[in-house]
């Protein structure tokens, strides 16, 4: 079924539905009052009489009161026998509500059809449902903006001395979160301000814009391009609020915890007080003043720790076989130094080089932990031995070549590891 039929379907239901809600309280049979009214005005005079003899016996009315109300009584019932009444006989007739109900069934449709057919736009409605059939939700919006993007561009290419709407159309591409075509646009707009010899400022804030839309692009990456556009910004304006930002976020990711301290700190004293843009700013300034305070006072502890975290020597044939006979064989070799410790199932460090490189230097550290979380430096003995993989398999097989295996404490150096292959 399609989106015309489902659009005409949902109109006949809803059709149905108000009729279901107005029709029935037409068509209901409403019983006619029994009775003559005048002689429910004498029945009510009757029983207001013998109230007023009730209380006259009662001794609560006196002989004037009592004939002073009487006569008021009389005057009341002879004013509202006299009044001339309208039947409304022709009101409660059935046939009126049923031809009321009918009515309202023929014109109901007609004035939504007419009203429809002069507000509406039934060829805009089949056009949609042709070009997106099954289609629902705001994909339809996404579709237009897209046109009018495209159609945006290919205007500029006519008038590419328009500098505003090369801005405008690199914030539409940033929208629509094609980052690479924003940061193209934002280029040309570059072009046209340095040949306008637009202010520095201008300029500056597009190549913040630009090194912005190239980080998207590389996902969050502000190296290369990206940061060569964050400087050239503030090379421009040093000040410039996006620009400070992006370099303090490039320094924190450097570790250069200093740099951006000062980056973001000149940028917070730019942007209003208690702001939200400042209130963040302030955030990671907080976070970077914790973290050059842990650096600071654990710097000698790390370099401790770096040191015990390693394992270095030389790895080379036995003195007998220092160039093997059969070098063919060599080709798929890889020869896997490995460091275990007492009680851990597995090895701690491994660290894989070709055969045919040997003698080499070899060099265990925090890169060739199987897990980073436990450190060589967590062990006070390690057990270092090498093993010759001729077909290059990591898992040990039969045939392989190992070397003698021997204790070593974390951080130690000049390690010798000597391989005997057996041919």
């Amino acid at each position: 079924m399609s989106a015309m039929h489902w659009l005409w379907l949902g109109a006949i239901v809803l059709m149905m539905l108000s009729l279901a809600v107005l029709l029935p309280p037409l068509l209901a049979e409403v019983p006619l009052p029994a009775g003559d009214p005048d002689e429910a005005l004498r029945r009510l005079y009757q029983t207001q009489l013998a109230e007023l003899k009730l209380e006259r016996s009662g001794g609560r009315l006196s002989e004037t009161d009592h004939a002073q109300a009487v006569e008021e009584l009389q005057r009341r019932l002879l004013s509202e026998l006299d009044r001339p009444r309208t039947s409304v006989a022709w009101r409660q007739s059935p046939w009126l509500r049923r031809g009321s109900a009918l009515l309202l069934a023929v014109l109901l449709p007609v004035a939504a059809f007419a009203l429809y057919l002069q507000v509406g736009d039934p060829k805009a409605a089949a056009q949609l449902a042709q070009e997106q059939p099954g289609v629902h939700g705001d994909g339809a919006g996404d579709t237009q903006v897209q046109a009018m993007v495209d159609g945006l561009a290919r205007r500029l290419e006519e008038q590419p001395q328009n500098l505003p709407g090369w801005v405008m159309l690199a914030r539409s591409y940033e929208t629509l979160e094609l980052f690479d075509a924003a940061a193209q646009a934002y280029r040309r707009a570059l072009q046209e301000a340095r040949r306008s010899a637009m202010d520095e400022e201008v300029q500056a804030r597009l190549w913040a814009d630009l090194a912005d839309a190239l980080a998207s692009a590389q996902g969050g990456d502000l190296d290369g391009e990206a940061g060569k556009a964050i400087k050239q910004a503030l090379m421009l304006q040093p000040d410039q609020p996006k620009a400070l930002a992006l370099a303090g976020s490039a320094a924190a990711r450097h570790g250069k915890l200093d740099e951006a301290q000062k980056n973001w700190q000149a940028l917070l004293r730019q942007l209003e007080p208690g702001s939200d843009m400042a209130l963040r700013v302030q955030d990671d300034l907080l976070k970077l003043e914790a973290l050059v305070s842990e650096d600071s006072s654990t710097s000698t502890a790390r370099t401790a720790a770096v040191s015990k975290s390693r394992l270095s020597g030389e790895l080379r044939w036995t003195a007998s076989k220092a160039n093997p006979s059969e070098p063919a064989r060599l080709a798929k070799a890889q020869v896997f130094v490995v460091a275990r410790a007492d009680g851990h199932p597995r090895p701690v460090a491994v660290l894989r080089l070709p055969a045919t490189s040997l003698p080499a230097h070899f060099t265990l550290g925090p890169e060739n932990l199987l897990d980073p979380a436990v450190s060589m430096s967590s062990f006070p003995e390690l057990r270092l031995q090498a093993r010759l993989s001729l077909d290059g398999q990591a898992m040990p097989r039969a045939g392989d070549i190992y070397s003698q295996s021997f204790s070593v404490t974390p951080g130690s150096s000049n390690l010798l590891l000597e391989l005997n292959p057996a041919f």
